[in-house]
């Protein structure tokens, strides 16, 4: 034997014989009125003297305590099997538990006892045969859910049925459980409150009634409370604790202790006493897949049981993280599909403005939408194409009232949006023919006007080189007042938001809080209420700017809403919307340029409205 078992058996046998004496009672009390269902299953359990009733954290939970369903955080299924040869009988246990984190946990568990070789006898006790067979099944459907952080509550809904000797009946029955950490309902609990939990049961709360022949024969109530104690460390390892105490109708008050110690990864070890008898038991485990053996001492014989259990998939945890992250995907969807439907409908409303004013011939307002268009949605080919044809009716506006330098700039525009334009063109270079003869017949008028003033200059008697000067100084001086001062707009690069102080951890209260508001948010915005969304979002945000996709959405909402205040006109809200964009997301290319564009179109602005002067 190894060193290490063996230090660990100088005290845990020892301790097991301590405990056998809290007994004050023995099983054969019942008199036999006790189904044999009420001693229990499940090899941790039992190994553990039957003290479950505050653990309940398995597949058994359903037979000990069905609150605990609630809390059991995987898929488990638990089988065992035990015979005995000397009573030719048997015994299997077969559970399986399902949870889910949105409903709770459901179970289902079957139990089978059966014996060969009954005696049967006449009234004159004279032996009729020995073939004859009992056989007890239950089948136990459970459900399980917490509701609170403190108390989970469950039950149980079983069949029993019995065949004996040719006779069968069978009956309906109900456990109730209820499993708590005392902690979870203290304000400030000290440190060992919270590994402490406490649970309490009923068993047949409603009564299975059989009846064989000619009477019905009642498995009677049971209730059973008790605690359990996770100990950090014990010699360096942790171990478990349990005390039950047990009472039905007529039997004494019976006690149940355990210990569970887990002397390394792979192996743990149980001792327990149930009801004053010795039980023990050990588990291997390898992964999610566990091999447990309990012992039990009988009425009769000593009773070995061998059980595996394997856990399977997803935690609660990871089901609903992954829940929640399929519920943020399908919202992201919607809120993409939202997003573009806003758009598309902003860029139709500002393409139909400008279409409107082609349609009116005022080129002047098309050009002004399809800007901000251009700003907006840059590279959208039906507003170029509407510009370049905005560009070449305007050149054709300006060439049949003369100002063909204005004509020829805008066919010019024209050309440079789309080359192949050949109206755009034609017209460019119509316009600056009959510009440049505009242009030189200008020049040959002034000429012969200039002449004409020297001719005459000549003649009058008050001409003189002063005059002349002063003349020629008024001109010059005339032309630089006549100049425009030269006017330089300088557009401010955008200064990056200052990265968020980071805050102080949140109390679960206001986790929750937070929580609360993201999901009103989420909900609102799926109903169209865009309004109470943001709403929900920014006062999410104060509290917590790193939840989840707070920033991302409230990004999106505050550029969407600019793009549509600047598409108004409304440049001063445009920006103000923007620049809390980037407060959300300080590398957001899109805001920045938006900014940028707005303020170089208010600066053009107001020059042309001659604010600046």
């Amino acid at each position: 034997m190894r060193p290490t078992t063996v230090r660990w058996a100088r005290w845990i046998y020892p301790l097991a014989v301590l405990l056998s004496g809290i007994s004050v009672a023995h099983a054969a009390e019942d008199g036999g009125t006790r189904s044999i269902f009420a001693s229990g299953a499940g090899n941790r359990a039992l190994g553990m003297g039957g003290a479950f009733v505050g653990v309940a954290d398995d597949a058994s939970a359903m037979i000990w305590n069905a609150g605990g369903l609630g809390l059991i955080q995987r898929l488990e299924l638990q089988a065992t099997h035990s015979g005995y040869v000397d009573l030719e009988s048997r015994e299997d246990y077969l559970s399986v538990v399902l949870p889910s984190w949105r409903w709770g946990t459901a179970g289902i568990s079957v139990r089978h006892f059966g014996i060969d070789g009954i005696e049967s006898r006449d009234d004159g006790n004279v032996l009729l045969g020995d073939n004859l067979s009992n056989s007890e099944t239950e089948i136990a459907l459970g459900f399980g859910r917490p509701v609170s952080e403190a108390v989970s509550v469950g039950g149980t809904v079983k069949l029993q049925r019995q065949s004996l000797a040719g006779f069968s009946g069978s009956g309906l029955g109900a456990d109730l459980g209820v499993l708590a950490r005392p902690s979870a309902l203290l304000r400030t609990p000290a440190e060992w409150m919270e590994r402490l939990t406490w649970g309490v049961s009923v068993r047949n709360v409603v009564q299975p009634s059989i009846r064989l022949d000619q009477e019905s024969v009642h498995d009677p109530s049971v209730i059973r409370t008790g605690f359990s104690y996770q100990h950090p460390s014990i010699a360096g390892r942790p171990a478990l604790f349990t005390l039950d105490l047990e009472k039905s109708r007529a039997v004494t008050t019976k006690v149940h202790a355990g210990l569970e110690v887990r002397v390394h990864p792979l192996l743990g070890i149980r001792t327990g006493i149930n009801g004053g008898r010795l039980a023990a038991g050990m588990a291997v485990a390898w992964r999610d897949f566990v091999v447990d053996y309990a012992f039990g001492d009988g009425d009769l014989s000593s009773v070995h049981r061998v059980g595996i259990s394997r856990s399977l998939g997803r935690t609660l945890a990871q089901q609903r993280e992954a829940a929640s992250r399929a519920q943020e995907a399908d919202i992201q969807a919607k809120l993409d599909e939202a997003f573009q439907i806003r758009q598309t409908q902003q860029l139709e409303d500002l393409l139909a403005r400008a279409k409107a004013a082609q349609a009116d011939s005022d080129f002047d307002k098309a050009l002004e939408v399809l800007a901000t268009i251009a700003i907006l949605y840059p590279g959208q080919l039906e507003a170029r194409a509407l510009e370049a044809l905005c560009h070449r009716e305007k050149g054709r506006q300006l060439e049949a009232h003369g100002d063909y330098a204005s004509a020829a700039a805008a066919f010019g525009r024209a050309v440079a949006i789309a080359p192949d334009d050949t109206a755009a063109v034609a017209g460019q270079v119509r316009a600056r023919i009959a510009g440049d003869r505009l242009a030189a017949r200008g020049v040959i008028l002034r000429r012969q006007a200039r002449s004409d003033s020297d001719t005459t200059a000549a003649n009058s008697p008050d001409t003189s080189p002063t005059v002349a000067g002063a003349h020629a100084i008024g001109k010059t001086s005339s032309r630089k007042s006549a100049g425009a001062p030269e006017r330089r707009v300088e557009v401010e690069s955008h200064r990056a938001a200052a990265p968020v102080p980071e805050k102080p951890r949140l109390s679960p209260e206001r986790q929750r809080e937070v929580e609360k508001l993201y999901t009103a948010g989420l909900a609102a915005m799926s109903e169209r209420r865009v309004d109470d969304a943001l709403r929900y979002w920014e006062l999410a945000w104060s509290m917590d700017p790193g939840y989840k996709r707070l920033a991302e959405y409230l990004k999106r909402e505050y550029l969407i809403r600019g793009m549509e205040f600047f598409a108004s006109g409304k440049l001063d809200d445009a920006m103000s919307y923007w620049q809390k964009a980037l407060q959300m997301d300080p590398t957001d290319t899109r805001a920045a340029s938006y900014i940028a564009r707005a303020r170089t179109q208010q600066a053009r602005t107001r020059e042309l409205t001659g604010e600046d002067r």
